[in-house]
C-alpha cells in the first residue's frame, strides 16, 4: 500500500514546490506514495473522515481555522496522526509540542530539512516493534505504538488502540507485560499504560491523550510521573 501524505497550505505555490520534492523522495528511496491536497484546513477536516491519511505536512498561518487549531481539533478526539508543521514563523514551534508534532520545518523549507524528517519517520514505522497476540477473533498482527493503554479483565486483557478500536487479548496482563517494552508501566494493578499517550498526570490519575481518565496508585505516583518527565524530554530532544 502506498504511503498516503496530505499537503494542507492556503498557498498553492507552497502545495506545488511540496509535491515535487515529496515525489523526489519517493522516486529516490522507491517507496511508493499518494498525494492528497488541501487548500484549507476545514476542506482537510471535512474529506479526512473518507479519506485517511498517514502524515499530514501542515502550514499554520491560514485563513480561517489555522494549522495549529487544525491539529488541537484533531488531538481534542484523540486522533495521533502524525503532523510536520511548515511554517514561515519559528515561534510557533513551542506550540508544536502541545500538539505532539513529529517536527517543524521553516519556510522556505529545504529539500536536505524535508527528506532527513521523512526518513524519520519512515524508520520510526519500521522500527517499531510489532506483537502476535491470541485475541478472542484469532492471532493478531499489531505494532505496540498502536496500543494506548491495556486493561485487566480477569484472564483476559482489553487493548485500546489509538484508532478507537478495543482488542480482547486472551493473555493475561502479566503475561503481556512481559512481551511490551519499557514504554509501557503500570499506573494501577489492572492498567498498563503507554508513555507516550500520556496526555497528564494528577496525584490520583493519568490523563491518556484520547481523554480518558485512569486511576493512579498512590505507590506507583513517583515512578509514573518520573518515567513520564523524561520520556518527554528525551521526545523534546528528538523534536
Amino acid at each position: 500500500m502506498p504511503l498516503k501524505i496530505s499537503l494542507c497550505d492556503d498557498e498553492p505555490h507552497q502545495i506545488s514546490q511540496m509535491k515535487t520534492l515529496l515525489h523526489e523522495w519517493s522516486t529516490n528511496n522507491n517507496i511508493e506514495i499518494e498525494t492528497h491536497e488541501y487548500g484549507s484546513a476545514k476542506q482537510f477536516l471535512f474529506d479526512y473522515e473518507s479519506n485517511a491519511c498517514d502524515l499530514l505536512l501542515l502550514d499554520i498561518e491560514m485563513t480561517g481555522l489555522n494549522g495549529m487549531e487544525l491539529a488541537k481539533n484533531l488531538r481534542s478526539k484523540g486522533d495521533l496522526l502524525p503532523i510536520v508543521f511548515v511554517t514561515g514563523f519559528s515561534e510557533y514551534m513551542s506550540d508544536g509540542y502541545d500538539v505532539e508534532a513529529l517536527h517543524y520545518l521553516l519556510k522556505p523549507v529545504k529539500k536536505e530539512k524535508l527528506f532527513a524528517v521523512l526518513d524519520r519517520y519512515i524508520a520510526k514505522c519500521q522500527t517499531s516493534s510489532q506483537l502476535l497476540l491470541p485475541c478472542e477473533d484469532g492471532t493478531v498482527r499489531i505494532s505496540e505504538d498502536t496500543i494506548l493503554y491495556c486493561e485487566a479483565m480477569g484472564k483476559k486483557t482489553h487493548l485500546y488502540l489509538s484508532d478507537g478500536r478495543t482488542l480482547i487479548c486472551t493473555t493475561g496482563i502479566s503475561k503481556l507485560t512481559k512481551e511490551l517494552s519499557s514504554d509501557f508501566i503500570p499506573c494501577h494493578r489492572s492498567y498498563l499504560i503507554h508513555l507516550r499517550y500520556i496526555r497528564s498526570i494528577s496525584k490520583t490519575a493519568v490523563t491518556m491523550d484520547n481523554g480518558q481518565e485512569l486511576p493512579l496508585s498512590r505507590r506507583l505516583y513517583e515512578g509514573v510521573n518520573r518515567a513520564f518527565i523524561d520520556y518527554y524530554r528525551g521526545e523534546q530532544n528528538d523534536f
